[in-house]
């Protein structure tokens, strides 16, 4: 049920392109992952306990993305704390979340949310991706002298962008 959602916010959200990112779609790697059978989304009843699992397996999956997803919503505080939590436990990965009590909005990225789009399941679903680090950064990186960044407020990009280079370069995210 969540992995139908998701298709659809990203074909047609993710995948379309946006004014407020220079014609860019919001992920512009969003459509080539689909149709290349690179997402994974997994469906679980305890995000918290499931994740580590499934950052241990993550490069045995073969996939480019994993969604760990639950209608079981832990505490958007908790469920970012697992993130950096899995982030040092897994220095080669990338995790983060996204909880229903702090969205694109909560973050001022509304540009995110400026479309027509409605999900068609009736509960909140919190999430956590999984993706490489290296891939990631290399990703940004193409992303970077295109302007994809510039609508994007300084702490998030700091967060998004800047932060995850560092732990890729330094191994933590310090200068």
């Amino acid at each position: 049920m969540i992995e139908q959602d998701l298709r659809s916010w990203s074909r047609e959200v993710l995948e379309v392109p946006n004014q407020h990112l220079r014609g860019l779609p919001p992920c512009p790697y969003a459509r080539k992952a689909w149709r290349d059978n690179a997402v994974l989304v997994v469906e679980t009843g305890d995000i918290m306990s499931d994740a580590r699992k499934h950052c241990e397996e993550f490069h045995a999956q073969g996939k480019e993305l994993l969604i760990v997803a639950t209608f079981d919503l832990p505490e958007a505080g908790a469920l970012h704390a697992l993130s950096e939590e899995l982030n040092t436990a897994f220095p080669q990965l990338h995790c983060m979340t996204f909880h229903p009590d702090y969205d694109a909005d909560d973050a001022e990225l509304d540009f995110l949310t400026d479309n027509e789009w409605q999900s068609e399941v009736s509960e909140d679903y919190a999430m956590l991706f999984v993706q490489d680090l290296a891939q990631v950064v290399a990703a940004s990186d193409r992303l970077q002298p295109l302007g994809y960044y510039d609508v994007y407020p300084q702490d998030e990009y700091e967060a998004l962008v800047v932060n995850r280079k560092r732990r890729l370069t330094n191994g933590d995210e310090t200068s």
